[in-house]
């Protein structure tokens, strides 16, 4: 079982290397070659936790505890590492979620500015952004309350001081 457990780390490490170099000699474009490099991270780290866990559990029933102890806290720091890839994941996602509505709330507000109508507007977020109605009725309802308009207007106000002052530097 130990012999396995091993065997597992090392498959570990010589796949982030072969793929890794597999990936980097491909024609990829940069989004694909960056999800493909996550891809094999997350599952080289994944299976040296789960290899090193087995192999500190095979060390502890054999008695070796201070090999036991050095695999346990390899795969805790695998664990970990995981889950700090995990969690910066969810944190880009939230923050491009909040990107895209700040852009349509921009532009909505552009196009209420205009004069345009209700149908028009819903036309553009359901047609061209691709929401479902839904999505672009409680939109549209969201920002047409005074206080939440309000609140988007000066956040968005403030974004765009941010951008000028990061242009001017």
């Amino acid at each position: 079982m130990l012999r396995y457990s091993l065997m597992g780390m090392c498959f570990s490490l010589i796949f982030y290397i072969v793929f890794g170099l597999a990936v980097r000699l491909m024609t990829l474009s940069k989004p694909a070659r960056n999800r493909a490099r996550l891809a094999i991270i997350i599952t080289s780290i994944s299976v040296f936790s789960i290899s090193s866990a087995f192999a500190a559990a095979s060390n502890y029933s054999n008695g070796s505890i201070f090999c036991g102890v050095s695999l346990t806290l390899l795969a805790i720091f695998g664990l970990v590492i995981l889950a700090v890839i995990f969690i910066e994941l969810h944190n880009i996602n939230t923050r491009l979620k909040m990107r895209r509505f700040m852009l349509l709330f921009d532009t909505v507000d552009r196009f209420i500015n205009e004069g345009k109508t209700q149908e028009e507007i819903m036309a553009y977020l359901t047609q061209i952004q691709k929401l479902k109605k839904k999505e672009a009725r409680d939109f549209l309802a969201f920002i047409s309350d005074p206080t939440n308009h309000q609140f988007l207007a000066d956040v968005n106000a403030e974004i765009h001081a941010a951008k000028l002052l990061k242009n001017a530097e």
